[in-house]
This record gives C-alpha cells, sequence and structure tokens, in this order.
C-alpha cells in the first residue's frame, strides 16, 4: 500500500468513527485541523476530500468552515483523540459532489 493510500484508508476510518484528524497539504506551512465529512470524485475526475476545518492553515482568512481538499495533495494525516458531531446543515446530495467514494 503507498503512501496516499494509507491517508485514505486513515480517513476511511476517521470518518466512520467521526474523529477529528491532523492533515498536512503539500505547500503548506502549517496543519489543519478537520472533520473528515467523506471523500469524492468531482465532475472533472478530481478526488476530494470534503471536511468541516475547525482550525489551522487556511486561505479563509482563518475562519471555519466546509472545506474541499485535493486528496493528491495530502502529505500527512492523523486520527487525532477526540470525536466530532456531524453538522446538520452538511448535504451530501450537493450536486458538487459527482460521486462518493464514502462519506458521513
Amino acid at each position: 500500500m503507498n503512501e496516499l493510500e494509507e491517508i485514505v484508508q486513515l480517513l476511511y476510518q476517521a470518518t466512520q468513527e467521526k474523529r477529528a484528524c491532523r492533515i498536512q497539504l503539500a505547500g503548506e506551512p502549517l496543519p489543519r485541523i478537520i472533520h473528515p465529512y467523506g471523500i469524492y470524485r468531482t465532475t472533472r475526475n478530481k478526488i476530494m476530500l470534503a471536511a468541516w476545518q475547525e482550525r489551522g492553515f487556511t486561505k479563509a482568512g482563518g475562519q471555519a468552515g466546509y472545506r474541499n481538499l485535493n486528496v493528491t495533495r495530502l502529505d500527512f494525516a492523523e486520527a487525532l483523540d477526540y470525536h466530532f458531531s456531524p453538522r446538520t446543515d452538511f448535504n451530501p446530495h450537493d450536486s458538487l459532489y459527482a460521486e462518493w467514494v464514502f462519506h458521513i
């Protein structure tokens, strides 16, 4: 299994257990703390991670919020020792998500 497959497996397990994760994307100076909601394919065949970002590096002015992150840019992922409750405004049927690999 390669490193990216291991990261996807970790994110799958964390999604099922609703555990927060620390992730690092290539080229970013700081990690992100996220609540993984799932991995999906876009209409342009990109594989993306849908997540609620609690804190960490962002170009969105430091605000918490939903992020759609390119899975191929993930350098590191670690499940943390605490659980999250899924947000009630998460909509897995949104047209943004062409095809789910998995989701909460």
